[in-house]
């Protein structure tokens, strides 16, 4: 009768397992299907004219938090910009036209303004008060697969930040917030 007993509470508890494996398999199926779908829809309106999406392979799906948000997708984005703008301001001339003068004060203002922000994020990094265990994106990589109006094959790496309620984010509109 023991025996019985913990023979059918091993199949029970196998039972359990496989459909809890199952279950979380289904659940990731349709994520990915679901991330399918809206990187699809981004990039097909991003398509210039006579470009085909032939396809989208994800390559991974990370979860992002607060914290890592911030510490390794924002400030990176920010602190690159910043680099390419201080070379750009470096190499502009302080006695060309009025068109330059103007485009080196622009590239000041918008250094100025890049490094508050990044000072900003650095603050809340160093403060600690960014939630590490709070889901805030999905960073998505993908290689996506086009063919050009001159039927000229292409393939371009991707990475995308997704929200949990499944909405493709521009790194520029991120870094603006």
């Amino acid at each position: 009768m023991k025996t019985f007993i913990k023979k059918t509470i091993f199949h029970a508890l196998c039972i359990c397992f496989i459909l809890l494996t199952i279950s979380c398999e289904n659940k990731e199926k349709r994520m990915q299907k679901k991330m399918h779908k809206v990187i699809e829809k981004y990039i097909v309106n991003d398509l210039s004219k006579g470009t085909i999406l032939d396809s989208i392979q994800i390559l991974r799906i990370d979860s992002v938090s607060d914290y890592h948000f911030v510490a390794f997708i924002i400030k990176p984005i920010i602190d690159n910009r910043l680099d390419e703008l201080n070379y750009k301001f470096n190499h502009l001339s302080d006695s060309g036209s009025i068109e330059e003068l103007k485009l080196k004060q622009d590239t000041e203002y918008e250094i100025n303004k890049l490094i508050d922000k990044s000072n900003y994020y650095s603050n809340k990094l160093t403060a600690e008060i960014l939630d590490s265990t709070n889901i805030r994106y999905y960073f998505v990589s993908t290689l996506i697969y086009t063919t050009d109006s001159n039927n000229i094959p292409s393939l371009d790496y991707y990475g995308f930040p997704i929200t949990t309620d499944f909405h493709v984010r521009e790194i520029n509109e991120l870094i603006n917030e």
